[in-house]
């Protein structure tokens, strides 16, 4: 089984991964060495100082993107 992630972000700085869990949340801020303080309840917020090294691993989509990948609308 593949266990890569892809990382999705959003202009306002919300970063999320398929496959989306909350373990999975975790182990993306692992890689990316976000605190997990940077965690709010559904997704990880990018620190203002690395946001151009992490948008550069990220697909960038809409925030309504990022929306349906937390409810499971895209896989």
């Amino acid at each position: 089984m593949d266990n890569t992630l892809i990382y999705y972000c959003d202009s306002s700085r919300h970063l999320v991964c398929i496959p989306y869990s909350i373990d999975n949340l975790h182990k993306m801020a692992n890689e990316l060495r976000i605190s997990h303080l940077w965690f709010h309840n559904n997704h990880y917020d990018i620190p203002k100082r690395k946001i151009k090294s992490i948008k550069k691993k990220c697909i960038v989509v809409s925030s309504k993107d990022i929306v349906r990948i937390i409810r499971h609308d895209i896989t």
